[in-house]
This record gives C-alpha cells, sequence and structure tokens, in this order.
C-alpha cells in the first residue's frame, strides 16, 4: 500500500510521514523458487517409486513445473478424467492403422503385400518400418527402399514390436505445452521399460510375449492424457494479462489428499483408467485391455490374474530403470528394488539392451 500512495502521489514534494511508536508492517517476501526435487534425503524405507516416478513425469515442485502440488494436480487430473468421451482427443497422435495391422498380423493369410500396403498408410510407419530394416542389425549390403522388402526382412515378430512402438512414441504437435514436452520422453523410456520387462518376463507367467510387450506400452498412454491435462491447468492457472488473478482452474480449493503419497496412487488410478479407454477406443486386443484395467478392478484382476500381476509388476520395474537412470534414486538400483519377485528384479539389475 505505501509503494502505491507513494506510485500515485507521482514527483512532488516529499510527503511527510507521521512517527509511529508500532512496529512497522514487513513487506512481503516472495517465496523462494522451487528447487530440483532430488529423492537423495529419504531412505530406501522412506522412498515410494510410484510418488517419486509422478513427481518425475510431471516436473511436479520444479521450475517451469505446474503451479500446484502432488495433491492438488490429482484433484485436477481426476476431475478433468470425468469426461471419458475426449480421453483419446488428449493423446498427441491416435494410430489409425493400429487395430487393422494388429488383425492381420494374427491372421496367417495376411500377406507381405497386405502388410505393406496397410503400413503405407501412415507415414510415421513407413520410416519406421525402413529405418530398421536398414539398421545395423540386418547387415543389409544394399539399401532397403521398399515397404514390402522391410515387411519380408523384419518378419512377423519384429514387425510387431515396431509397429507398437512406433505407434506409441509421443508425436507432439505445434500445441504442445510445456510439461507435455518435458514429460513425455520420460513416459516413453517408462513405457518401453515397462513393454521390454513385460515381455521378457510373460512366457514363464504363461501371458502371450507380444500382448505383454503391447499392455506395457499401452499402459502409459494415460500419463500422455494426463501431461495434457496438467499443461491445461498450468495455463488456467497464470495470472491473467489484465492482473485481475488466475482464471479458473478446474480443481477445487480444498486438496482432499493426506500426503504425496495419497495423491500420487490416486493419479495412478485416474491414469491407468485414462488408458483402458483409449486401448478399448484404439480397439486393443482384449487381453491387453484386460491387462490394463486389471490394474483399477478387482473384477478384471480375477478374470485376467497373470496378465494384471505381470503389468503391475512390470510397471514397478519400469519406474526404478527409470529413475535410476535419471539419477532419482536414493539408494543402489538393487536395493531399492529388493521388494521385486526374484524374475523382476533380474530382469532389472541385468544391463538394459538397446533399442534398434
Amino acid at each position: 500500500m505505501f509503494n502505491w500512495l507513494q506510485k500515485w502521489l507521482g514527483g512532488g514534494a516529499p510527503v511527510p510521514v507521521p512517527v509511529v511508536t508500532a512496529a512497522p508492517i514487513p513487506l512481503p517476501v516472495a517465496p523462494p523458487a522451487p528447487q530440483e526435487w532430488a529423492p537423495s534425503a529419504l531412505t530406501p524405507s522412506e522412498f515410494n517409486v510410484q510418488t517419486a516416478a509422478v513427481r518425475w513425469v510431471f516436473s511436479v515442485g520444479t521450475v517451469g513445473g505446474p503451479p500446484l502440488s502432488l495433491g492438488g494436480l490429482a484433484d485436477a487430473i481426476e476431475r478433468m478424467s470425468l469426461d471419458a468421451t475426449r480421453a483419446a482427443d488428449w493423446v498427441p497422435r491416435v494410430p489409425t492403422v493400429l487395430p487393422g495391422l494388429l488383425k492381420s498380423l494374427r491372421d496367417e493369410h495376411s500377406s507381405e503385400q497386405d502388410l505393406a500396403e496397410q503400413i503405407e498408410q501412415d507415414v510415421v510407419l513407413v520410416a519406421e518400418a525402413l529405418k530398421e530394416a536398414n539398421s545395423a542389425l540386418h547387415q543389409r549390403a544394399t539399401v532397403v527402399t521398399r515397404t514390402s522388402e522391410a515387411v519380408r526382412l523384419l518378419g512377423s515378430h519384429g514387425l510387431r514390436l515396431l509397429i507398437a512402438r512406433a505407434a506409441f512414441r509421443p508425436v507432439l504437435g505445434e500445441d504442445a505445452g510445456p510439461l507435455i514436452r518435458s514429460g513425455a520422453p520420460k513416459v516413453w523410456a517408462l513405457g518401453e521399460a515397462c513393454a521390454d520387462c513385460s515381455k521378457a518376463l510373460a512366457p514363464a507367467r504363461g501371458v502371450d510375449p507380444f500382448e505383454a510387450f503391447l499392455a506395457g506400452l499401452s499402459l502409459q498412454v494415460g500419463q500422455l492424457v494426463a501431461l495434457r491435462m496438467a499443461d491445461r491447468v498450468a495455463h488456467l492457472a497464470r495470472p491473467d494479462p489484465h492482473g485481475l488473478g488466475p482464471r479458473s482452474v478446474p480443481v477445487g480449493e480444498v486438496n482432499t489428499h493426506a500426503s504425496d503419497n495419497h495423491a500420487a496412487q490416486d493419479m495412478a488410478h485416474a491414469m491407468a483408467i485414462l488408458s483402458h479407454r483409449v486401448a478399448a477406443r484404439w480397439e486393443l486386443p482384449d487381453n491387453v485391455i484386460g491387462a490394463i484395467t486389471a490394474q483399477v478392478d478387482p473384477m478384471a484382476q480375477a478374470r485376467w490374474p497373470a496378465a494384471g500381476e505381470l503389468l503391475g509388476v512390470a510397471q514397478e520395474a519400469a519406474r526404478l530403470r527409470a529413475l535410476d537412470q535419471a539419477g532419482k534414486l536414493p539408494a543402489p538400483l538393487a536395493e531399492c528394488g529388493a521388494h521385486l519377485p526374484d524374475d523382476a528384479l533380474a530382469w532389472l539389475t541385468a544391463p538394459a539392451k538397446p533399442h534398434h
């Protein structure tokens, strides 16, 4: 108020200020800028993998992160995700050819030419197929330039993995906000790790390896949807250009979450539901949708016990691997993952294989 009065009075003669005996009212102090969140101060027993992964993906508590606590962000995501019909519309890229390609790959009568023609409907898939066929993995003396030749060279198994990776890799549009630009590569790292772990552990657990791989990638789609929602929240929470305060933010004023762990659990639940909606809209195989649904629905857990448990274990292992590579673990990887089943711990502590 004093600064405002001083400015309003202009540059005239100084205005005498009466001497008062009361203590002066302290000027407001700007809060310190948020520091990069690091779990190094936590002990392994205090460390929650799910909470750490959510904070990392959404840049919570960091410079440039959302202007909400983890609890506030969870409230916003839960409220915005109630619109079930728009879930898939928030995804940066909808792979329109994916359902048909997956059906063709399961059909023994589909020819290489049939598959090539379907792949050629999507320029991203064409580029990925040719890139993979010409990689050092296949050691070709001549360059592959035709899609049908790439299909023949990759084979059914290689083509399945390539299509899944290419279809789910985030492609950011010009309207992508800062949170999804920062978070999408992290989601992709989680997705690849979850898919690889699922595929590696699937045979011994009685689950189809490709469907496990596809479920590992699909489970992460909900995080991309939530990141776009978080960008919307961050945009609405910025001050109005005319100085009238923040715009209307789709979140309640009262944070109902007792802790960050509670908030992260609620966010993970909401994001799994979003993943389920998108997977159903994309017409993914029933077993893939069932494994995702089993993450949040006890009835689905009873129907898909092996696939649902595998996906949950793979998600936990993937979070640990991604956080370890980002330097976000408070202790060695094996110590932080000691609670995992033996097969998942063995996968986690083995050297990660590069992707082609």
